[in-house]
């Protein structure tokens, strides 16, 4: 499938209208079938998807490692997966729309964050340019959210039309490289809400930094987790929000 597509817009600039080609990011919407829970819609791009599959099973608790994960079969817009299900369903998990990334559910416990993970100060702003200059879906578009993960000095950045997706994909292609999570971060493009911060306590990520502003809730949950969030890192600033002893400030 081609990710993007040309089409026709009047741009009104400078007091004139002017007609123009302006290219726009193909989204379609993928079904997940998980054992017998009930079918869950999420629109997407249809690329790394078995990436954005471990991610999701991973960040939403059905699924302790990728050894459980039985079997991931792709047939058109379907995705059926057969798991080693968690507890997590049995704990009355309340399910919640995340406006556009699918399905994604509530966590009644908090467990907190364990890592002794440190970076300096200068690297979160670099992380932030990088992400930005090697986003060409992004950059044709401005359709697409952009995720990075960092680890010791590699790195994996995926793109999407949602940005729990995006995220959800670097998680699982960090799985499947071995990365130790509890000494990786995630850079994004995108708000710091509750059901993000969830998402990486349940698989030990220690510091979540975005470029623009967390929710009260989201903020809420990074103090009980134990996560570093960081946000509106633009040009040479940043804000620490939440537990700022895992940043050099030399």
């Amino acid at each position: 499938m081609e990710k993007i597509k040309e089409v026709k817009a009047i741009k009104y600039k400078n007091k004139e209208f002017k007609e123009v080609n302006e290219k726009i990011i193909k989204d379609e919407n993928i079904n997940l079938q998980i054992n017998h829970l009930p079918p869950r819609k999420f629109s997407t791009y249809p690329e790394n998807l078995e990436d954005f599959v471990i991610g999701y099973l991973l960040g939403e608790g059905l699924i302790n490692k990728i050894d459980d994960i039985k079997k991931i079969e792709k047939n058109g817009k379907n995705i059926n997966i057969r798991i080693k299900l968690t507890e997590i369903y049995k704990e009355g998990g309340c399910i919640l729309s995340d406006c556009g990334g699918g399905w994604r559910s509530e966590i009644k416990k908090i467990t907190p964050v364990k890592s002794n993970l440190k970076i300096n100060a200068i690297d979160i702003l670099k992380n932030m340019e990088r992400l930005k200059k090697e986003a060409p879906i992004w950059k044709q578009t401005g359709g697409a959210h952009v995720a990075q993960i960092i680890y010791k000095d590699k790195y994996i950045i995926r793109e999407d039309v949602s940005r729990h997706v995006a995220v959800d994909k670097v998680i699982g292609a960090a799985t499947r490289k071995s990365y130790d999570l509890s000494k990786s971060y995630i850079t994004y493009s995108g708000r710091m809400p509750s059901d993000m911060v969830i998402k990486i306590i349940r698989v030990g990520i220690p510091i979540l930094i975005s470029n623009t502003a967390p929710s009260n809730s989201g903020y809420e949950i990074a103090e009980k987790g134990n996560v570093t969030m960081i946000g509106f890192v633009r040009g040479n600033r940043f804000n620490i929000y939440t537990n700022p002893n895992r940043i050099n400030l030399n």
